[in-house]
């Protein structure tokens, strides 16, 4: 079966013809074998987005600037390949701050959850009423916990138990059957999983959990609000890192609110800057340099981070990133090891 779609037109191009397109469009390729082993190795299309900064644009009437198919003069695929560098270490280093993230929330959920039972994940009674449907009445509740968000949930994760091949999981089956307890299922569950179980917690406990990572409100308490809101754009550029995806300057959906920082004295610049520093990666660095060192003082991730943006390259700016103007003054960044 052939498949065609009248609206797509752009014929097929070798790798040659790529780079006939490339210099056509006045990209100084280099060394020509060099370059092809470039498109080769990474893909015309996932250049293309760490080269679009690159283009030429024009300013329109009504509406956003218009971005031309040629190049500023001057640009070399050396520069656009530097970019690229740079953003591979940058989900590095990114991946590395949210796994000490995800370690510690693992381990704060279930062992919040863990007091409450052994099973508290797929106790309705143990978890929020908006969550779990707990507060509907009886004999209909379990027809109507059945399309509860809880009970969706709970039906992927014992999906993911019985698919799961970890040897943990192998051994407690074979010694005490299923189901798993709550302490076993937060090891297994994937970032977005855990970081809806914990959202349909009860507050306090969400509470507990946010006050262990030494996230608290005005009152003194753990600030489940901000924790909630965190884990979700977390998730959102963990994901982006896991498909090896640019981060470097993307344009973040899953945007942190400015409500959200404002109560964290290192974090207030973020809601006190204008610009693009919320929808850009920015933010994120900001949170992941606070969080590592609340869960580990003394963890240099957040030094490591300030040197790895002193090598972004020199045609690039770090406000394309989000970054405020003196960021590396900020309390944050500057009283780390």
């Amino acid at each position: 079966m052939c498949v065609t779609n009248d609206l797509y037109q752009k014929p097929y191009l070798t790798v040659d013809q790529q780079l006939d397109l490339l210099e056509s469009r006045g990209l100084d390729l280099g060394n020509r074998a060099a370059a092809a082993e470039w498109l080769r190795r990474v893909g015309y299309y996932r250049l293309s987005g760490y080269w679009y900064p690159f283009r030429e644009s024009r300013s329109q009437q009504n509406g956003p600037r218009l971005v031309l198919d040629q190049f500023v003069a001057g640009t070399t695929l050396a520069q656009v390949a530097d970019v690229y560098e740079f953003d591979r270490k940058l989900r590095l280093l990114v991946m590395d701050g949210i796994e000490r993230v995800e370690v510690s929330v693992r381990f704060h959920v279930g062992h919040v959850l863990g007091r409450r039972g052994a099973f508290a994940h797929a106790d309705p009674e143990a978890l929020d009423d908006d969550f779990a449907g707990s507060d509907i009445a009886s004999p209909p509740a379990l027809n109507t916990w059945m399309q509860t968000s809880h009970s969706q949930w709970l039906r992927r994760r014992q999906d993911e138990e019985r698919r799961s091949k970890a040897d943990f999981v192998k051994h407690f089956r074979a010694k005490y059957g299923p189901p798993l307890p709550v302490w076993v299922v937060t090891e297994i569950l994937d970032f977005g999983g855990l970081s809806y179980l914990y959202d349909g917690m009860i507050q306090r406990d969400r509470d507990e959990v946010a006050s262990a990572l030494g996230l608290f409100d005005a009152s003194g308490a753990g600030n489940s609000g901000v924790l909630k809101s965190w884990l979700k754009n977390l998730n959102y550029i963990r994901n982006i890192c896991a498909r090896h995806a640019r981060l470097w300057n993307v344009n973040v959906v899953e945007q942190i609110s400015p409500r959200t920082v404002r109560p964290i004295p290192e974090l207030t610049h973020i809601a006190d800057t204008g610009g693009n520093i919320t929808f850009r990666v920015y933010a994120t660095l900001a949170l992941l340099a606070l969080l590592t060192t609340r869960i580990h003082p003394g963890d240099d991730w957040t030094s490591r981070m300030r040197s790895l943006i002193t090598t972004l390259p020199a045609n690039r700016s770090e406000q394309e990133m989000g970054f405020p103007t003196g960021w590396h003054e900020l309390p944050l960044w500057s009283s780390q090891p």
